[in-house]
């Protein structure tokens, strides 16, 4: 039992944890995570985007291995920080006890004495009489820098945690050129996006301006997949796409105009009874020799040639028709305009609490001041008596020692 208690507390134990948990942590930050299946066999291949959802990894801080590493971290964290407390609490006292005890080091005269004295009292040194004369003690605080980070260490790891496991998540389309309005007042406004660069290649862009609800903060970025966007408690990400056809309506009768987005089959009218039924937008045709076209219906990127098919109602009558853009179908003194389609964005949008990212950065704050405590506050204890003194710390002070003997040398003015 003692064996594996020691075991479980063990530095060796817990840098191997560590490692473990942060290499995964960089892989499921670098995967986007929950997505459907064919965004991972887009972006990977077929073969690699099996294996990657075979290991759980598009749901890795979800898996059983990845929860299991950070139960057996914070086991470890909690009992280093546990059993080695009363330790640390009593661990002045023990070096107030050892100075004490200690035999004269180096031998000095009264006058050295003093100003050495002098020279402790003005570089933070505290006096503290004691049975074989005195005690100057300084960074005594350093004691707790290892029992801190170990602690901050497992704050860090609960509330990242949190912070990655309990995101609330929505799924949201925008078309270029319009904004989503978030539950706090927050808006995302998609200036533009493209599926494929300047020279053709899948790229999958979309450049946001974010606002914050009292206009005082803002940010633009270009996000792409894994490049997502941090705005406040918000992480915009890529998440799909796709191509919406866009017609323009000019009623002659009213002098109005309006263009639409059509992204699923509609019936555009102004009665109810005469208009055009929208069925679909395809990427492209083939036309061969006689005039027949036949529909491309996949892609993966631009739609090259757009055509669109829609039907026209009027008195009754159905038309089937195919439009291209800038054609112009007139019923009535209606005119429909069917213009170049749009390409527009899926954003993933994940919100976590500020009271989580407050804790987070806490325990940042929390590691700086342990990690400060630890390399530059080394406590150390000077027993001076009245034939000299002598120097102890638990670690190496040889700084101290130099400059004690570089004071107690110092001619008196």
């Amino acid at each position: 039992m003692r064996r594996s208690l020691r075991f479980f507390r063990s530095m060796r134990f817990g840098m191997i944890l560590l490692v473990l948990v942060m290499a995964l942590s960089v892989v499921g930050s670098l995967i986007p995570q929950k997505e459907q299946a064919m965004t991972y066999v887009r972006a990977y291949g077929a073969e690699k985007a099996t294996l990657l959802m075979a290991l759980g990894w598009n749901d890795l801080f979800h898996t059983w291995y990845f929860l299991a590493l950070e139960g057996l971290l914070c086991i470890n964290l909690l009992l280093c920080s546990i059993l080695r407390f009363p330790r640390t609490v009593h661990a002045g006292e023990q070096l107030m006890k050892t100075a004490e005890d200690s035999s004269t080091e180096t031998p000095c005269d009264s006058a050295q004495l003093q100003r050495m004295k002098e020279f402790l009292i003005s570089h933070g040194f505290r006096k503290r009489n004691a049975a074989t004369g005195e005690v100057y003690t300084r960074h005594f605080l350093g004691f707790y820098g290892s029992f801190l980070t170990h602690l901050s260490i497992l704050w860090v790891l609960l509330f990242g945690s949190l912070v990655l496991m309990t995101p609330q998540t929505e799924d949201l389309t925008v078309m270029p050129g319009e904004s989503l309005v978030l539950s706090d007042g927050t808006r995302i406004l998609c200036e533009s996006f493209h599926i494929e660069d300047g020279q053709g290649k899948l790229d999958y862009a979309s450049t946001l301006h974010a606002i914050s609800a009292d206009g005082k903060q803002e940010k633009i970025q270009e996000i792409r997949v894994n490049e997502p966007m941090r705005f406040g408690n918000y992480k915009v990400y890529q998440q799909t796409y796709g191509t919406a056809g866009r017609v323009r309506i000019v009623n002659h009768a009213t002098e109005t105009e309006d263009t639409l987005f059509l992204t699923e089959s509609c019936f555009l009218s102004i009665d109810g009874q005469n208009g055009v039924y929208f069925e679909a937008l395809y990427p492209g045709f083939v036309q061969d020799d006689d005039g027949n076209y036949t529909l491309v219906t996949n892609t993966s990127g631009s739609y090259p040639d757009p055509v669109y098919r829609i039907q026209t109602i009027a008195e009754g009558m159905s038309t089937s028709v195919l439009a291209f853009p800038e054609e112009t179908l007139s019923l009535g003194e209606i005119d429909f305009t069917f213009l170049l389609p749009a390409e527009y964005p899926g954003l993933r949008i994940k919100h976590v609490s500020s009271v989580l990212y407050g804790a987070l950065y806490f325990g940042f704050g929390l590691m700086i001041a342990a990690l400060y405590l630890c390399f530059f506050m080394v406590p150390a204890a000077v027993s001076v008596r009245e034939d000299g003194y002598s120097v102890v710390s638990p670690k190496e002070v040889q700084e101290i020692r130099e400059a004690l003997t570089i004071a107690g040398k110092e001619e008196e003015p």
